[in-house]
């Protein structure tokens, strides 16, 4: 299926001044336009490098071909920019919102966000992916907190919500920077709509781009359940032929609708059928949910232990790890995030720090430093 060079008509352009608002002015560059230099920050981010430790459906897998967050956020981008490249919308914008849209994920995946909730209710990974990058992901070389990043971009990273199961979405053109503020910080934090219809591909990409993925990690499984609805398995026998499927009849369907991504009948009912299978056989497998007991201990464990030395750095006013600690030690690792990320750290709540600092923990690291901190070791 060849790109359609024509524009859409309703195509964010790169010039347009209340897309690619920021919130620290900064001059242009000459080469690159606004969505792509966006693109390039989220690429060079700490925020992106670890989420290739961080859990897509399996817990910490050993096996290299298992799907990881990292994989996943690289299938939306490809998914998405094979939609806006056949659509004539715009590439760079679609691609920095799908290269951005899990930075906040918490560990262990959806699990670990839940586990978060409990603790702190309202956190999700897209207000807190939206955080990162407006503020929790600062470079020492940036005058100004967070990426800052351009304003379709920040509004498509936190309405992407792959969760859902809308056959059609139109963008919410009426929308301005200083709606999606007061979204963020809303504890309900409710689903809006994307501003842009570039948004609005990757939300739908998101869900194409995981739906045969983890099917495809499940086959793998000595048990799995080899009964997939026949009416699924008409959308393709590989994640392949399912992404190719989906994608072709979200770009026929789209094409001549104006100011809207959808899909069409028949295949989204055979969509909904496979999110049917994979809720009830995929999500609820106990190789999947295997480690979940533990991770609902740990993780409101180490987020207390965690505030509780916040809390205590506050009082004393100065963050007390030693500075020739081991570069992994999490003590070191808290003070660096705090003074460098945080910045006004000495007025935040303790719990919402230790929140914001545990979320953002890759699989790896949360387990090294739990053992660290509650595991004795031998003389």
């Amino acid at each position: 299926m060849p790109a359609d060079n024509t524009h859409h008509p309703f195509r964010a352009e790169n010039d347009d001044p209340v897309l690619t608002w920021r919130r620290y002015a900064c001059p242009p560059d000459p080469m690159r336009g606004e969505f792509f230099r966006d693109y390039t920050r989220i690429l060079h981010s700490r925020a992106f490098r670890r989420l290739r430790n961080k859990t897509q459906v399996f817990v910490m897998p050993y096996n290299d071909h298992i799907c990881t967050r990292i994989e996943h956020t690289l299938l939306v981008c490809s998914v998405a920019k094979t939609i806006c490249d056949n659509l004539g919308l715009n590439t760079d914008l679609a691609t920095a919102i799908a290269l951005g849209h899990d930075i906040g994920h918490a560990p262990f995946g959806h699990f670990g966000e839940e586990c978060l909730k409990k603790v702190l209710p309202g956190f999700s990974h897209e207000k807190h992916s939206l955080l990162l990058a407006d503020r929790l992901n600062s470079e020492k070389s940036y005058e100004h907190p967070g990426l800052n990043l351009t304003f379709a971009v920040r509004d498509g990273i936190a309405c992407h919500y792959g969760e859902g199961s809308e056959q059609s979405m139109q963008p919410d053109r009426k929308k301005t920077f200083k709606d999606l503020d007061i979204w963020a910080n809303l504890e309900d934090k409710g689903r809006p709509m994307p501003v842009t219809l570039e948004g609005c591909v990757v939300r739908m990409a998101d869900r194409i781009a995981y739906i045969g993925r983890d099917l495809e990690d499940y086959l793998q499984l000595p048990d799995a359940e080899q009964s997939v609805p026949e009416e699924a398995k008409a959308l393709g026998q590989s994640n392949r032929e399912i992404l190719g499927n989906l994608v072709a009849d979200v770009i026929e369907t789209s094409r001549n609708h104006g100011d809207s991504i959808g899909m069409s009948d028949g295949n989204f009912a055979k969509l909904k059928s496979l999110y049917r299978f994979s809720n009830d056989r995929i999500y609820r497998h106990p190789y999947v949910r295997k480690y979940f007991d533990r991770i609902d201990r740990a993780i409101p464990r180490l987020v207390e232990y965690i505030r509780v030395i916040i809390e205590d750095w506050q009082k004393k006013g100065v963050c007390e790890a030693h500075p020739k600690a081991d570069l992994w030690d999490h003590r070191k690792v808290l003070a660096d995030f705090l003074t460098d990320d945080v910045r006004e750290w000495q007025q935040g709540k303790p719990l919402k720090l230790a929140i914001w600092f545990v979320a953002g923990m890759t699989d790896t690291y949360f387990v090294r430093t739990f053992n660290e901190v509650f595991v004795p070791e031998g003389l």
